[in-house]
């Protein structure tokens, strides 16, 4: 166990005897195989197979059934982190688009209140959109990595179902920083338009 490159084997095996549990659960007691006779049958199919194949893992690695179990809550990092920032990508050129519409609606020429107030509140609604869609995006890469798409549980997992509120306030912040550069900009550009006539003269 103080290995962490057979630690990382142990996660990886567990987490496929996991899935097989799952998919044997389906199709024996599952709601779509014809022989469902309730949740908790369902739980104790699932368990039962899964038991099983902990045993065996165990035995193989050295190790308990429970550390067998354990070793399903160690994840990728480097994949987790991979799905964030590739949606704060997304978010960041969709962010960008919106707050340069803002400021074209309201332009800081005609008075900055009204487009910092347009500003604030779009953030919160663009923020809360992301969060729901940041989510869906880490479930399909979820469903896509563990190759089923039938989570279950395992969908607790996913790093950004327990962040919302921090990623809210993260995605708020960043629309402001960008909304503030799309200001300058469209200052920039007037004051070059403005001043373009003068000087051809």
């Amino acid at each position: 166990m103080s290995n962490p490159a057979q630690q990382r084997h142990l996660s990886e095996d567990a987490q496929l005897a996991e899935d097989l549990a799952i998919r044997y659960a389906d199709s024996h007691k599952g709601i779509h195989s014809g022989h469902f006779e309730g949740e908790a049958e369902y739980a104790r199919t699932r368990e039962q197979c899964m038991t099983a194949l902990f045993d065996t893992i165990g035995n193989t690695y050295g190790v308990t059934e429970g550390q067998v179990r354990d070793s399903l809550t160690h994840r990728r990092v480097d994949l987790d982190l991979l799905v964030i920032l590739s949606f704060a990508v997304f978010y960041c050129l969709a962010a960008s688009n919106i707050a340069r519409r803002v400021w074209q609606r309201f332009p800081p020429e005609e008075g900055w209140i009204a487009g910092t107030v347009a500003t604030f509140i779009t953030s919160g609604v663009v923020s809360a959109v992301g969060v729901g869609l940041g989510e869906v995006w880490s479930g399909i890469v979820e469903t896509i990595r563990v190759g089923n798409g039938h989570l279950s549980y395992r969908a607790d997992r996913i790093p950004w179902t327990h962040h919302r509120l921090g990623l809210f306030i993260s995605g708020v912040v960043l629309f402001w920083i960008i909304a503030a550069f799309q200001y300058r900009r469209h200052r920039a550009q007037l004051l070059l338009s403005l001043s373009t006539p003068t000087s051809n003269s």
